[in-house]
Order: structure tokens, then C-alpha cells, then sequence
């Protein structure tokens, strides 16, 4: 939860998605999964978090000037 307040991380909370704790979307450390290492879903982020977690991205992939 360190990581929360840095620009573009968005901190969901208890029970968002069905996570058990306060979590941090870090949007400085996105990588991808192979979806056959995938177990089990565990939830599902409202279309608003969604749209918070793609701003935060943009901040990391647009071109500063």
C-alpha cells in the first residue's frame, strides 16, 4: 500500500473485486500473463476503476514534452 499515492496507481478497496485487503493497481510494474497460469477468477473491477487504472497507463506510455 506504499505505492498508492504514486501517480497513476489506484488503490482498490476491501472487497473491491472480492479482494480480501486493500490493494494497489501498480501501474508501473504492468506485464503480461499467459492465461493457461491463471487458476481461478477471483473478480471483477467496476467500469470506473477500469477507467482510472487506463489513465494511469497513459500516464506511463504518452510522450512527455
Amino acid at each position: 500500500l506504499k505505492r498508492a499515492n504514486a501517480p497513476g496507481n489506484v488503490l482498490l478497496e476491501v472487497g473491491e473485486a472480492n479482494l480480501p485487503e486493500k490493494s494497489v493497481v501498480n501501474i508501473s510494474q504492468i506485464f503480461t500473463v499467459n492465461k493457461s497460469q491463471l487458476k481461478e477468477k477471483i473478480g471483477t473491477v467496476s467500469e470506473l476503476r477500469v477507467c482510472q487504472i487506463i489513465q494511469g497507463v497513459q500516464l506511463v506510455i504518452e510522450p512527455r514534452e
